[in-house]
């Protein structure tokens, strides 16, 4: 071994520090190596990162008019308002650890001032914790603690508790973490009692200092801040609501953001993992053994980046909203993270998540609309592949939802029961949207999802159709996965319910003489034998009353849509292995549940690794030219 500096294999000879010709490639001396390391010369992998880290915010004060909770700290890099936004990490390929701070817990009420009830702080989030903050290393502050009454005072945190009931109470300061842009902002105070009653201030949020307390209503939480990092937008760390005093006083609201509101009772909960502060509580002395504050609500942290991510647990899932090129993990609960050049086996995909049910006649109006079809993502042909590790792969197929239900009074449960999502490595289908029922605001208009359902039967009424693409994502082969739901028609004789959107175009709108088809799925050749058929994602008709004509189904396994009135009433089933969408009924039993989904993975034989293998039996492996298709109709696992 004499001569190999430490590592098996022959010397390299390094010229300038590169290997020379001939010479071992990817063989080193270790003294050579060593030196390069110490002098920072070594070459490493580095990946760029987009972050948004919130702390765990601050539960309400209790007893006769408690602060609102502080939300927890708010920092991020982008996506956001421009003064919140700090810079991109730039980090090397790794294992971080991330903790996500939890909320301050309920403090229940006493008839007493002793003790002054406060909230408490909640727990601070963190982004590869012993790193160098603002570098490689991000926290976010725990939301500071509500005041309680007689004048406690408001906790400093990442954003300020509120100041409890009476004498002037300060609210806590935010920003405690001393970082620019500034994490959160103060609580507010509660008011002087002279003369009469005063309510708790309102705990700080992101954006927004809390309100104050004014005579016996307590002051509204502040307002968070809105980010789009994981590609839907959404506004987290707003701040708790506080509570007022006396049996005539009004609560303050929660701040936007997950905020709880403050309560005569018992104060609401900040949003989970939005860092919302919890909501103060009040009340009069014979009911404050009941009261409790509102806990604070836990925090969030989302990496976004261009480099490959993977976590080690199911609280913080990895998707990837553009088919490949920008990866997204959301922790909801502490776990570590993995930067890194990713597997090494790629495969073009198909992946189809489960149609939405149709919408159902309870006999309060017309009938159901068609159902979306589940959500269609694809790389084939050519597109950017979907790259799985070595050993075995879960794969998830989406079932179809269920019909709505029929012949109950009931409106609201007519509308149709959304998808379910396929999944395979970090792409993801999402579930079609269940048509709309058949009568009534919150029953008519179609459900939003992969496609959107058509809106239900509504008299003389429009029902809207659901949105489809949500939440929004797309794939190389297909820009987004799916298409909207259409709306309901206005007017006699026969008050056509929508179809539901497919992959390739939206529903039909209903008319007055017919109920609107089905969107049109869309073909794909990735397993040109499937005994399904080569087009997918097709949306369900809609219905039609007192013998118009009904919606076709959308080509793709859509369900025909049914007859409200002459029959027949039920709708037809989306397609099983399609993703079809169930078309709406009429007059039924039963109504018609959307198709399950499926999952196509596909690679070159001649770049097959030894070990090839799904699970279960119900799961296939076919040659198809040059290449080996792996089709899963039932969730299971793909060995590589």
């Amino acid at each position: 071994m004499a001569g190999n500096g430490g590592i098996i294999g022959p010397v390299n000879t390094v010229t300038n520090g590169c290997a020379a010709c001939g010479s071992a490639p990817g063989v080193w001396q270790m003294g050579t190596v060593y030196n390069f390391v110490k002098n920072s010369n070594w070459v490493y992998n580095f990946a760029t990162a987009d972050y948004m880290v919130v702390g765990g915010g601050g539960s309400g004060g209790s007893s006769y008019a408690g602060g609102g909770g502080g939300a927890g700290g708010y920092r991020a890099s982008g996506y956001g308002p421009a003064p919140t936004q700090g810079c991109t990490l730039t980090t090397k390929w790794g294992t971080f650890a991330v903790t996500v701070g939890g909320g301050g817990a309920s403090v229940s009420s006493t008839p007493s001032c002793v003790a002054g009830n406060p909230g408490v702080k909640g727990s601070n989030s963190i982004f590869n914790p012993g790193g160098v903050e603002g570098t490689s290393m991000v926290t976010a502050t725990g939301g500071g603690a509500a005041g309680g009454p007689c004048g406690v005072a408001g906790g400093d945190g990442g954003s300020g508790g509120g100041g409890g009931q009476r004498n002037n109470s300060p609210g806590g300061s935010g920003n405690e973490g001393c970082y620019s842009p500034v994490e959160g902002y103060d609580g507010g105070r509660s008011k002087i009692p002279a003369p009469g009653t005063a309510g708790g201030g309102g705990g700080g949020g992101a954006t927004v200092v809390g309100s104050n307390g004014s005579d016996n209503t307590g002051g509204g939480g502040g307002a968070g801040a809105p980010n789009a990092i994981s590609g839907t937008a959404t506004t987290y760390a707003g701040g708790g609501g506080g509570a007022g005093e006396g049996p005539s006083g009004t609560a303050g609201p929660g701040g936007a953001g997950g905020g709880g509101a403050g309560s005569m009772a018992s104060g609401t909960a900040g949003g989970v993992n939005t860092g919302g502060g919890g909501g103060g509580a009040g009340g009069y002395p014979a009911s404050y053994p009941s009261h409790a504050s509102g806990a604070g609500g836990k925090g969030i942290v989302i990496i976004r980046s261009p480099g490959y991510l993977a976590t080690d647990s199911a609280c913080a899932p990895v998707s990837s909203p553009d088919g490949g090129t920008t990866f997204i993990s959301t922790f909801k609960a502490g776990a570590n993270l993995t930067v890194s050049g990713g597997p090494s086996i790629g495969l073009d995909y198909l992946v189809v998540a489960g149609g939405g049910g149709g919408g159902g006649f309870s006999h309060c109006m017309e009938g159901g609309g068609g159902a979306g079809a589940g959500g269609y993502r694809t790389s084939f042909p050519g597109g950017t592949k979907i790259f799985l590790g070595t050993g075995s792969n879960t794969i998830t197929v989406g079932a179809g939802g269920a019909g709505g239900m029929t012949a109950t009074p009931n409106c609201a449960a007519s509308k149709g029961v959304p998808g379910n999502d396929s999944l395979v490595g970090y792409i993801t289908s999402f579930g079609g949207g269940g048509g709309g029922g058949d009568a009534g605001a919150n029953s008519a208009p179609g459900n939003p999802g992969g496609s959107g359902g058509g809106g239900g039967g509504w008299s003389a009424n429009t029902a809207v159709g659901g949105t489809g693409n949500i939440p929004p994502v797309s794939s190389p082969g297909a820009p987004v996965q799916g298409t909207s739901g259409s709306p309901t028609a206005v007017g006699a004789p026969n008050y056509g319910s929508a179809g539901g959107g497919g992959a390739c175009a939206a529903g039909v709108a209903g008319s007055p003489i017919a109920g609107g088809a089905g969107g049109a799925g869309k073909a794909n050749l990735i397993a040109p034998a499937f005994p399904g058929g080569t087009t997918f994602a097709g949306g369900g008709g809609g219905t039609s009353y007192n013998g118009g004509t009904v919606g076709a189904a959308g080509s793709g396994g859509g369900g025909i849509g049914g007859d409200s009135r002459t029959g027949p009433g039920l709708g037809a089933d989306g397609t099983d292995g399609l993703g079809g969408g169930g078309g709406g009924s009429g007059v039924s039993p039963t109504s018609a549940k959307g198709g399950s989904g499926v999952v196509f993975l596909r690679m070159a034989t001649a770049c097959k690794p030894g070990a090839y293998a799904v699970t279960p039996c119900t799961n296939t492996i076919a040659v198809v030219g040059s290449c080996t298709v792996a089709t899963f109709t039932v969730s299971g696992t793909l060995t590589l």
